[in-house]
């Protein structure tokens, strides 16, 4: 074990390319983003000589947060981290009506600065590789896909009533399966953890081994995901894990410049599509989702906590626990003091929920939860040769940008995949043993 802190040519190359990533959101989102949620709050931001350095010395330290490649388990959720948190809480901090005077030391903005730290710094430890051969695990994956499937019919049982493939109707979809699957019930859990906890699993081990079987299960929790819930996000993931574990299974890594690369094209031709047509579905299917949303969000949660102030966790159980009852998500309260609307939930990262909480105490307690979760997935990577723990990975990133940590883990069923590895891996290795003993 040791630690790397190597800056090499990549790292300043990479700045150039995170510098340019950064103003050209704010460019797009200025003038061609915004107005599709100024409705809602968005706004523009002032682009000027002072941004324009500070925007550079972020990308220098984002370039060496994330270091070259994706090699390992904790360089994804890295990745993950500075590549869509850190844009939109800390390079369109201020671009909104809520709270338009954000600082980034400050708040929400500094939070999100200083967990994505320190994540980023346990993610250098590296470890010696081991002599095991890669893979193995597929009899546990089996086991993990006979669960899902029987939950996949559960699911469409359940929703045989609404249960439609049409786009017009998604949001009709959402709004039953909120009272068919509602939060905190058996049958929300175990539709949300027999799914989307399983799903990305499957699917990314299906595209690294060509196993065709694991590779359409996950097409088909996609379908059913949007079937019974309404839900696009699933399509997303599907897509992002596809291209990242073929780039893996041919390299052995991915470069972090060809994901900036791919960044930049996307905001590059979302101005061409609305140059073009008068009006740009990437922009507003995906940057907007992306990074005007959550930035208008994380705006509303700022001004929110200085006037409410901390909640203490009592929207959690600790608040059942220690304060006699358990009051509403915190991402709803804010929901309805932002828009007036209960049932408007204002998904933020895992980092921004945790101040709202406790302040900066409990962002770096949950940082360093992560930051020991991250540290797992590497080890059990590199020193025994366990490659579940790549998609495990992508699947805890996925999570932790729109969700607080104890959902993450608990029901988002992160913690029964961390169970599942170390299973895995004891297995694996207790097998090597018996075998080096003949």
């Amino acid at each position: 074990m040791y630690i790397s802190l190597k800056v090499d040519r990549a790292i300043f190359v990479n700045a150039l390319y995170f510098f340019l990533y950064f103003f050209l959101l704010v460019w797009v989102n200025n003038n061609y983003v915004y107005m599709l949620y100024e409705y809602m709050g968005a706004a523009s931001k002032p682009l000027d000589g002072v941004l324009l350095a500070y925007l550079f010395l972020l990308a220098l330290l984002s370039s060496f947060l994330c270091g070259p490649r994706i090699s390992k388990p904790g360089d994804i959720v890295v990745v993950f981290l500075i590549m869509i948190v850190v844009p939109h809480a800390l390079v369109l901090n201020g671009a909104n009506m809520f709270y338009p005077g954000a600082s980034p030391f400050s708040g929400v903005c500094f939070s999100i600065l200083l967990g994505s730290v320190v994540i980023s710094l346990f993610n250098k430890i590296k470890f010696r590789s081991g002599n095991e051969e890669r893979g193995g695990g597929r009899q546990y994956l089996l086991c993990v896909s006979l669960i899902n499937s029987f939950v996949l019919v559960f699911i469409i049982l359940k929703s045989s009533s609404y249960f439609s493939f049409d786009f017009s109707e998604q949001y009709l979809r959402r709004a039953i399966a909120r009272d068919v699957f509602s939060a905190g019930s058996l049958e929300g859990y175990i539709a949300s953890i027999g799914t989307q906890a399983l799903f990305p699993v499957l699917f990314a081990w299906g595209v690294y081994k060509k196993d065709k079987f694991f590779l359409w299960l996950g097409v088909v929790n996609v379908f059913v995901l949007w079937g019974a819930f309404g839900q696009k996000y699933p399509f997303f993931v599907i897509v992002l894990i596809y291209f990242l574990m073929a780039y893996f299974r041919r390299a052995g890594h991915v470069n972090v410049s060809w994901l900036l690369l791919a960044v930049i094209g996307l905001l590059l031709v979302g101005v061409l599509e609305y140059e073009a047509l008068g009006y740009s579905y990437i922009n507003d299917y995906f940057i907007r989702r992306a990074f005007t949303v959550p930035s208008t969000l994380l705006g509303g949660a700022e001004t929110f906590v200085q006037v409410m102030g901390e909640n203490n966790y009592g929207d959690t159980i600790f608040g059942a626990i220690f304060g006699g009852s358990k009051s509403e998500p915190v991402t709803f309260q804010i929901g309805r003091w932002m828009y007036n609307n209960p049932d408007n939930n204002a998904n933020i990262n895992f980092l921004a929920v945790a101040y709202l909480r406790l302040g900066y105490l409990a962002v770096v307690v949950e940082a360093l939860i992560v930051s020991a979760i991250v540290f797992l997935l590497n080890f059990l990577y590199s020193t025994r040769s366990t490659f579940t723990a790549m998609p495990i990975a992508l699947l805890f990133a996925t999570k932790i940008i729109e969700q607080s940590l104890p959902t993450v883990l608990l029901g988002s069923g992160v913690f029964f995949m961390l169970l599942l590895i170390m299973l895995m891996a004891l297995s694996k290795r207790s097998a090597m043993r018996d075998r080096s003993a003949f």
